[in-house]
């Protein structure tokens, strides 16, 4: 009888084992389709912690597809997020009204930082000088067309050298007058009667070096209740400021007055000039306006930016805010305003810019207004409505230090009150 050896019981395969106990989900920050490695044994000690949660899967390993399907479910399934606890509502505000807008409920201000109008200019200014840019008072822009001017004005110059008149146009240049106005307005305070204003305009001081020193000659000894300065104190549109800067200090350590001094820049002037003219002592007027009070009444003087290269409407709303002050003085450095000021109800208005022609044709007859509008108020007083305007023929000269026909004048300004 042949003896049968009993056939070994199978190997159990992968398919025939139970399941392994679950075990506690792990998130991993490393690649979702990578697999996490199983554990040969159920006694054996956890892995070690890697430096990265990257998990592998060894290559004599194998899965079923159940259970891979499930561990890639587990891994690419985001977690749920967390409920964030709502806050307990306080009794003691639960009936408030709602704060109003940018107030923290808690009570810590939230509101925006208010607007700050000078910083808002000096962005906008900057950007006009760097570009080159010159913007008209009801929309659109262009380019300057100095060097142009410039160009011509040093024709002319080589001209007059030739011909033999450069020297007597300089000493015409040199021959300044000293002009006393009254203006007898019918809403000046009876307080402020005799108030002098010194006005200079358009100095030009790096093209006269010894203009200053013919300035303080004219002034000697006189004092003044104010001084206000109309813009362009370099001829220049561009380059170093420091030559003319300290010119314009000396300038104004031989002015006396009671109030200070007022400015405002012209189309020459750099915007980098406000901070060494307030170092000085300088009240700039940046489309801004200070009240000046005397025996209980007060006038108010309104300075705004260029408006002949670098108009905006900030000009117009400073203008605006003085409107209806019981007597109104504002300091633009053409007259190209005119009109808005006089509509809005301004009393007096000083300018320069235009030069007074400079070089002008016998009988004053100006070649150049340099004017865009109110060309007819080139030069001297004038009236608008019920507005007075003085338009300042410049103290020193624009391109080149000659005059012919026409005479650089320093004004004082006195305001009179009615009888």
């Amino acid at each position: 009888m042949n003896h049968v050896e009993p056939s070994p019981e199978p190997e159990p395969t992968l398919e025939s084992r139970p399941p392994p106990e679950p075990k506690p989900e792990s998130r991993s920050t490393g690649d979702p389709t990578r697999e996490p490695r199983l554990d040969s044994s159920p006694h054996e000690p956890p892995p070690e912690p890697q430096a990265e949660s990257r998990a592998t899967l060894e290559p004599n390993e194998s899965r079923t597809a159940t259970d891979t399907a499930s561990l890639t479910a587990s891994l690419e399934q985001p977690p749920t997020p967390r409920p964030t606890p709502r806050p307990e509502p306080d009794p003691t505000t639960a009936d408030a009204p709602y704060p109003p807008s940018g107030v923290d409920p808690r009570g810590a201000a939230a509101a925006p930082p208010p607007f700050d109008a000078r910083q808002a200019w000096a962005a906008v200014r900057l950007w006009m000088e760097t570009a080159n840019i010159k913007t008209r008072r009801w929309g659109g822009k262009g380019r300057h067309h100095w060097y142009a001017l410039y160009a011509a004005t040093r024709a002319f110059d080589w001209v007059l050298r030739a011909v033999g008149q450069h020297e007597r146009g300089y000493r015409n240049a040199c021959d300044l007058a000293l002009r006393d106005l009254d203006h007898a307005l019918p809403r000046v305070p009876r307080a402020f009667d005799g108030y002098s204003i010194l006005h200079l305009s358009d100095l030009h001081l790096d093209g006269m070096p010894e203009l200053v020193d013919i300035i303080l000659d004219q002034l000697g000894d006189r004092r003044f209740d104010l001084c206000v300065l109309t813009g362009d104190y370099r001829t220049e549109l561009h380059g170093p400021i420091l030559p003319t800067m300290r010119a314009l200090e000396r300038l104004l350590r031989g002015v006396r007055t009671r109030d200070g001094t007022l400015a405002i820049l012209g189309n020459h002037d750099d915007c980098h000039m406000v901070a060494p003219f307030e170092e000085m002592g300088v009240r700039m007027l940046l489309n801004e306006s200070v009240s000046i009070e005397r025996g209980g009444a007060r006038i108010v003087l309104v300075g705004t930016d260029d408006v002949h290269y670098y108009y905006t409407d900030q000009a117009l709303h400073a203008l605006e805010r003085a409107a209806g002050e019981p007597f109104s003085i504002a300091l633009v450095h053409s007259p190209e305003l005119y009109d808005t000021a006089s509509r809005l109800g301004i009393d007096l208005y000083l300018c320069g810019h235009t030069h007074g022609g400079q070089v002008c044709l016998p009988g004053g007859i100006p070649v150049i207004t340099h004017l865009s509008r109110g060309r007819r108020y080139f030069r001297g007083v004038w009236r608008h409505r019920e507005m007075r305007g003085v338009t300042h023929c410049g103290t020193g000269t624009s391109g080149i230090p000659v005059r012919f026909n026409t005479r650089g004048e320093i004004l004082v300004h006195h305001l009179r009150a009615p009888a």
